[in-house]
């Protein structure tokens, strides 16, 4: 695909967070795009969030996210957005409802809620299971299909994830305490996303897995802003940054970077993107009813 030139006057800043118990290896491919079309990137780590850690509240999640963005707005000269994949484009949306002056976000995945087909039904339990004191103790484990549709990569992620617990999609596994952190995270943005006022694309599997597509329909039902667009993808799972269709992952947050920060008509809100997939989705969804 070609190069998609940034105005040259500015170099504009896209902080990326990776996903609950991951690393910002699954951010690399569409870091590297917005790099190669004038973009800056910075896919920070948080205390407590990653892969490993003891998990940390989701309070402090937030508040350096937010702390760290804040930071950048007044060192930079550069105007700035934020973004995320799964649980990162939550944590960017609340980012952005906190501080004023961001200019988009890139909800990939949005996970508001967690009602995808593969959600452990355990999940309701989860309350119970803190109360028990298993918060560390339990962990869940992450399994097939890994969020990834393609069949190779899904193989390759398997082997990698036997030799050293983590992988382009995240760790083997995360602990009762992250996922209820999370939820409470959830929770949160969900109240809040009035408050969000920032220009937002959402890029979002049909079959994702982890979060139900109607997770789009929550935050676009729900948010301020007046430029928003939805593009629904038929080829991929929950990572839609390393799944089959992560090209144009990639090149639909540059173009929709482009035009946010190239526009010089007044704000509008766009249509969303209805695919073909999506249409098949509605229909089946439709006659389940």
């Amino acid at each position: 695909m070609p190069t998609i030139q940034v105005n040259e006057s500015v170099t504009p800043l896209i902080i990326l967070f990776h996903g609950l118990s991951s690393s910002p290896l699954e951010l690399n491919y569409i870091s590297n795009v917005l790099k190669k079309n004038g973009f800056r990137v910075e896919t920070p780590t948080l205390k407590g969030y990653g892969f490993g850690d003891y998990a940390a509240t989701w309070e402090e999640w937030l508040n350096e996210a937010t702390n760290l963005v804040s930071t950048l707005q007044k060192k930079e000269a550069t105007q700035l957005s934020v973004g995320g994949v799964s649980l990162g484009a939550t944590l960017a949306l609340g980012v952005a409802e906190k501080l004023d002056g961001i200019n988009a976000v890139l909800c990939l995945s949005t996970t508001l809620i967690y009602n995808g087909w593969a959600s452990p039904w355990y999940r309701i339990l989860t309350r119970l299971g803190i109360w028990l004191g298993l918060g560390e103790k339990f962990k869940y484990k992450e399994r097939d299909p890994f969020g990834i549709k393609n069949i190779q990569i899904r193989a390759h992620i398997k082997k990698v994830m036997a030799q050293q617990n983590i992988s382009e999609v995240g760790g083997s596994y995360m602990t009762l305490n992250h996922i209820a952190q999370a939820d409470n995270l959830c929770a949160y943005v969900r109240k809040n996303l009035t408050n969000v006022t920032a220009s937002v694309l959402a890029i979002h599997a049909v079959d994702d897995e982890v979060a139900h597509p109607n997770n789009v329909d929550l935050l676009f039902k729900h948010i301020s802003s007046p430029i928003k667009r939805a593009i629904y993808l038929g080829n991929s799972y929950h990572m839609i940054t390393i799944d089959n269709e992560r090209e144009t992952v990639a090149y639909e947050s540059v173009a929709f970077l482009r035009e946010i920060y190239n526009q010089s008509t007044n704000a509008k809100i766009r249509e969303k993107i209805i695919s073909p997939e999506l249409q098949r989705f509605l229909r089946l969804e439709k006659s389940n009813q």
